[in-house]
């Protein structure tokens, strides 16, 4: 085992969207560090991800209580709040590097745990690049979660099978529902699940086939393009056969052109534009109200997704916690610049291990839905994506309630006071004029 950093402290932190089991991958490196006292100093966590780091909104975990380690792994969100924020280039922003550095060096902190997506993966390097080549070394090791199962290099994301879970059983309960009523009522669903670029969430969907196998059924994955009079033929195909229709589809679907069939809003900025997706699902039910001149409904779960306690998957609990686990383990091996992700080992029983890569080489990748996953005209699932899909949900996470809803209150953590100079983390630092488009 290699020896201790001179700087031995351990910052924690979350980014991006969040997952229902984000918390218990944060659990695993609490437990985890308080495992190894002769490696690791104190334990602290940035509020807000890398905007906290930069604004010194810290918390110390070093002593946290048993009892409250118990009840963060159970908690929905990102108990130490997750951020949209990513760092600037070094050449167009470095004081924001200066004053990551400044935070590291001031509370000696050796080791860097970031809890996040493809985004999250870049930031985490950045920082560790930056600290490393100023004199002050730090161990950066990412932690791997999202809903939208997009992570390169991994069999799956820890916090999809959570997601994968509420949306196929959401969407078993409103397909009975319309099948119930659809003789006098709504002929058409539609259910709109996130995914910028990649169906995963849209082929949970298909687990509809493994309670109402007959169930009329229409795919719409990001990955493939929207063919509107395909879509139409099939649709009125289902339709005269059952009655009714079924569909779940991306918020990032696309039109041949490549164009999103619907974008909320544009956030332009230096580095980047921020593209808030959404409202896809709306768009096609009016098109099939108009279509069959009958009424239809759409559902828009959006945050309801990554936040449902009360539906985990033990199997992505399960994962998640060993995520966490996985990258204290590889900092005390002496690794640095690594996403520990998963590996299937087997299929018959389902099983899996934690393997390291590089942050560079998963870093801005999406694992996207392959054709084999998928029916011929790319509109339904395949037996090969049940047989993926299925692992990953199984088993229940029992959940306290208390005075009949979730006991999952939100958890409080006392705030470090501030030693630094005070600073205020934007989104971007523009070089001349604001660009506008």
């Amino acid at each position: 085992m290699p020896s201790p950093l001179v700087a031995n402290n351990v910052l924690y932190a979350q980014a991006g969207g969040v997952t229902a089991v984000i918390n218990a991958s944060a659990a695993a490196v609490i437990e985890t560090v308080r495992q190894h006292p002769a490696t690791f100093g104190r334990l602290y966590a940035a509020i807000n991800g890398i905007q906290g780091v930069l604004e010194e909104a810290l918390v110390d975990l070093t002593e946290i209580e048993p009892s409250l380690i118990e009840r963060l792994k159970a908690q929905p969100g990102a108990a130490f709040q997750a951020c949209r924020f990513d760092l600037d280039s070094l050449e167009h922003n470095p004081e924001q590097y200066q004053r990551v550095l400044a935070v590291f060096k001031h509370y000696q902190i050796g080791y860097f745990f970031y809890n996040g997506g493809n985004g999250s993966m870049v930031t985490a390097q950045k920082v560790a690049d930056y600290c490393t080549q100023q004199g002050h070394p730090v161990i950066c090791i990412g932690i791997a979660k999202t809903i939208d199962n997009d992570l390169a290099l991994s069999h799956c994301s820890p916090g999809f099978g959570s997601a994968a879970k509420y949306l196929a059983t959401s969407f078993i309960e409103a397909t009975l529902d319309i099948r119930s009523m659809h003789a006098t009522s709504t002929q058409f669903f539609i259910m709109e699940a996130m995914g910028r670029n990649v169906g995963w969430l849209t082929l949970a969907a298909g687990l509809v086939k493994d309670v109402i196998p007959d169930a009329p059924l229409l795919l719409l994955p990001a990955e493939k393009p929207f063919r509107p009079q395909a879509f139409l033929n099939r649709l009125d195909q289902l339709i005269a056969q059952h009655g009714y229709c079924v569909c779940m589809v991306s918020e990032g679907l696309q039109d041949e052109q490549g164009q999103y069939l619907n974008v909320a809003s544009v956030e332009h900025t230096l580095e980047r534009d921020y593209t808030q997706l959404g409202g896809v699902g709306q768009h096609l039910a009016k098109l099939v109200a108009a279509h069959l001149n009958s009424k239809t409904h759409c559902a828009i779960p959006d945050y309801l997704q990554r936040s449902a306690s009360h539906c985990v998957s033990q199997t992505d609990w399960q994962m998640a916690y060993q995520a966490g686990e996985a990258a204290v383990l590889a900092a005390l091996q002496g690794e640095h610049g690594v996403l520990p992700v998963v590996k299937q080992t087997s299929q018959t029983p389902f099983a899996w291990e934690f393997i390291n890569v590089k942050l560079q080489e998963v870093a801005n990748l999406e694992l996207r839905v392959p054709d084999a996953y998928l029916s011929a005209d790319g509109m339904d699932i395949s037996p090969a994506g049940l047989a993926y899909l299925r692992p990953l949900i199984q088993g229940e996470r029992p959940l306290a309630f208390k005075n009949g809803l979730p006991d999952i209150a939100p958890l409080y953590f006392a705030p470090l006071p501030k030693k630094l100079l005070p600073y205020q983390a934007l989104k971007t630092k523009p070089l001349h004029e604001p660009i506008h488009k």
